[in-house]
């Protein structure tokens, strides 16, 4: 008998061990979006808040992949607009469309851009949001989540 409840102890186990391994998904790693935005900005404080309340909702690609969001530090925010064609950026997030002027690159995105005033609190100010057109897969999605999710902003 002592054979016999040990034998089904030790089913039981592997049972128990396998079954966790039949039910979870694979761990997609999560996307991190980077922003390229004057942290001196008179909108700054408002971006970080609306940064914080889209990590609050849990953001996820199509695939499960969690979203993740952070801002690039770059000291001189004039001199940094001029190379903007960093791999690393995801979203450009400008003080006003008259930032774009000198950057052709930039003139180029603009119509593409959104609004985010409303997030920021600037309105009737125009604060354009863009995704570079050059960026695809999984880095554009992630991007357009939290553009979307500015501009959803009221």
């Amino acid at each position: 008998m002592t054979k016999l409840w040990c034998c089904g102890l030790l089913s039981l186990a592997a049972a128990c061990a396998l079954m966790p391994g039949c039910n979870s998904k694979p761990r997609t790693a999560p996307i991190t979006v980077r922003i390229f935005r004057d942290m001196n900005s008179p909108y700054a404080q408002e971006l970080d808040h609306r940064i914080l309340e889209f990590q609050g909702t849990n953001p996820r690609l199509s695939n499960g992949a969690a979203i993740q969001v952070g801002s690039l530090n770059i000291a001189d925010y004039r001199s940094a607009v001029s190379n903007l064609d960093d791999p690393s950026v995801e979203i450009v997030i400008l003080n006003s469309p008259e930032d774009a002027a000198s950057f052709p690159a930039l003139q180029v995105e603009l119509p593409h851009a959104v609004n985010v005033c409303a997030a920021v609190r600037a309105c009737p100010a125009v604060v354009p949001a863009l995704v570079p057109s050059k960026l695809t897969g999984e880095r554009a999605e992630a991007a357009n989540k939290f553009v979307q999710y500015l501009a959803a902003q009221k």
